[in-house]
């Protein structure tokens, strides 16, 4: 494992113990200092000077807070968390150091948060009025107050998920903060379901990246001795490797959320990935309430379910268990808002490159998505809807499998980067996978026209 990779395994760790310390924590102001103090201090112990980006970051956001009007309050705000990207990236070329890979990480989530905190805020700085009218509904939520820069500091460096997310709204963390008895709250049995899968990705992650190692796909050794069967497999063997690390550390991330309490809703107030509860009430653990309003979930918090992504049978239902509450910021704050839909996923898509860096490999990969959606719907209109149940069946097991090919292949953008050494692979194999897309797109189209004929 690298430098940083052992930086990110410990702090991950150490955050699950500290999170039962802090559930204990029953004054409000007591335990938003505390997790405050921890996350600054994780972020200045390990960014160091690079903290800078982040202090920048959160001031400018808080500036666009107090001067911009409501309507343009949440462009300004994106343009700028984004745009900051662009600088930060690139601040090596106005003879500043560049920022570690640690420091990378705290500002990817750095800039989804303040960007949502700021629409929480705003939003409901502007409908005071709206909230009293509609109070007495049950599916809507009563509004918060505009945050304050402290606030948004202890917000933005919660050690939770500070460096690896899960990403979670202002109102999660707002919720979590103000809990009543949150040490009430039953977390045995949650941390026990999440964790349960460490063992297997973590032995898998240490096992396969002895035999896959991503560096050796950089050497000329390996294009001279190998053959595209073998290319074929040792890409297989990275891309396990890689999803086997993310896996691995989404799982302790979300340990450290079960511990300390964030994200629990009870299920009554039906809480989605990302998005919180979407039914309106207090968290108030015991009581007289029912058994069944005092059942929670920690699904607010939910980044991974490895089942659905390694079974899924399309594309598509892989990538929404996959990361799922950065998926759903960019369904949310981005895909929806695209006025034209046939441009939805793209647009998505290239921003999501842009978010994760500017290495080109980003790019090639997450580009191809667009790509790789329309021939799995082209094929299923032309071939699944034409078979049996047992057909249909049979269709889902292939299209699972080549479904993970399909991953293979676009891994290798995110893993080798450049733009000359993914192609370089690609090219390697044919560009195997583009070839085989064409072929269906043609097949599926001769398809359609012999049942037009037919008909």
């Amino acid at each position: 494992m690298s430098p940083d990779e052992l930086v990110y395994l410990s702090l991950l760790v150490l955050s699950i113990p500290l999170g039962c310390l802090v559930r204990q924590v029953r004054d409000h102001t007591w335990r938003r200092a505390v997790v405050f103090a921890v996350g600054a201090g994780q972020v200045l112990l390990t960014c160091r000077w690079d903290s800078l980006h982040s202090l920048v970051s959160i001031l400018g956001t808080f500036t666009i807070l107090k001067t911009a009007g409501p309507r343009t309050c949440h462009l300004l705000t994106f343009v700028w968390c984004f745009g900051y990207l662009a600088f930060f990236r690139t601040c090596h070329l106005f003879h500043l150091p560049y920022p570690a890979a640690v420091a990378n990480a705290v500002q990817l989530v750095l800039t989804l948060k303040v960007g949502t905190c700021l629409k929480d805020g705003n939003d409901n700085s502007a409908n005071n009025r709206a909230s009293e009218e509609t109070k007495d509904r049950p599916t809507e939520q009563a509004l918060l107050p505009v945050p304050s820069l402290t606030d948004l500091f202890c917000y933005s460096y919660c050690y939770i998920g500070v460096y690896t997310g899960p990403f979670y709204k202002y109102r999660t963390y707002h919720d979590f903060i103000y809990q009543e008895k949150p040490s009430s709250v039953p977390v045995l049995q949650p941390l026990l379901d999440r964790a349960k899968w460490m063992p297997l990705t973590g032995g898998v992650f240490l096992l396969a990246s002895r035999y896959f190692p991503i560096a050796y796909a950089h050497t000329e050794e390996f294009y001279a001795t190998s053959g595209v069967p073998y290319r074929l497999w040792y890409m297989l063997g990275m891309f396990l490797v890689f999803r086997m690390r993310m896996y691995s550390a989404w799982i302790l991330a979300e340990c450290s959320c079960i511990t300390a309490g964030m994200g629990a809703y009870e299920e009554w107030r039906k809480p989605k990935c990302g998005q919180g509860p979407t039914v309106r009430g207090t968290l108030e653990p015991g009581g007289n309430k029912s058994p069944q309003e005092t059942r929670y979930n920690f699904d607010t918090i939910k980044n991974v379910d490895i089942y659905w992504v390694e079974r899924g049978t399309t594309i598509r239902s892989g990538m929404k268990h996959w990361n799922m509450t950065v998926q759903y910021w960019m369904a949310e704050y981005i895909y929806r808002r695209v006025p034209y839909k046939s441009f939805r996923v793209a647009t998505t898509m290239l921003l999501s490159a842009y978010w994760h860096g500017f290495h080109p490999g980003y790019y090639l990969s997450l580009m191809t998505i667009p790509l790789s959606l329309w021939v799995e719907t082209e094929a299923s209109t032309a071939f699944r809807t034409r078979l049996g149940i047992r057909g249909q069946r049979i269709w889902d097991w292939l299209h699972c499998f080549l479904k993970m090919r399909a991953y293979d292949y676009m891994s290798v953008g995110f893993l080798l980067l450049s733009f000359e050494a993914t192609i370089k692979y690609w090219h390697s194999i044919c560009y195997i996978y583009y070839v085989f897309c064409a072929v269906v797109l043609a097949l599926s189209y001769f398809c359609r026209q012999k049942g037009l004929k037919g008909s």
